[in-house]
């Protein structure tokens, strides 16, 4: 006979769940959040038009009133509206917007905005924040916007 029974001298067999079910709780969180922020940021309608430096640009046939406007943006973020006179600096994408809708309405660009193409010509190195503001500001003003890189010169 002994003073200790059975079951304590074998102590108890369970495990406590108590931290792994935080640690997926945690885990189904961030990759909810990761869901959520992957589709919010993805823009599906932004494509790259690889342009060669020895060719025009045509992105439409020749029977269509079709007006194209070249907008550039420098690896320190400035905004250039290049026309084949010259070159005139826009201080923001807001600017450009505004530029766009005088022109529109003083008759100068084509009565249906979709017949206006924005080229917006980005130098490599430029950064992701001027690029999308102005994107975004000519999508808001009405006009499509497409974005064009000049690929590497091969030696």
């Amino acid at each position: 006979m002994s003073f200790i029974s059975n079951e304590e001298i074998k102590g108890t067999s369970t495990m406590n769940m108590a931290p792994m079910i935080d640690f997926l709780f945690l885990m189904l969180m961030f990759f909810a959040c990761l869901a959520i922020s992957r589709v919010t940021t993805k823009d599906t309608e932004i494509d790259l038009v690889n342009a060669s430096p020895n060719t025009d640009i045509v992105l439409s046939d020749a029977t269509s009133e079709i007006k194209v406007v070249n907008i550039s943006i420098s690896e320190e973020g400035e905004y250039k509206w290049v026309t084949e006179i010259r070159d005139y600096i826009m201080n923001t994408p807001d600017a450009i917007a505004q530029e766009l809708n005088l022109q529109y309405e003083k008759g100068i660009l084509p009565s249906d905005r979709l017949n206006t193409q924005v080229l917006l010509k980005i130098d490599r190195n430029a950064t992701w924040e001027p690029i999308l503001k102005a994107i975004f500001a000519i999508r808001d003003a009405g006009f499509e916007v497409h974005p064009v890189y000049l690929p590497d010169e091969i030696d």
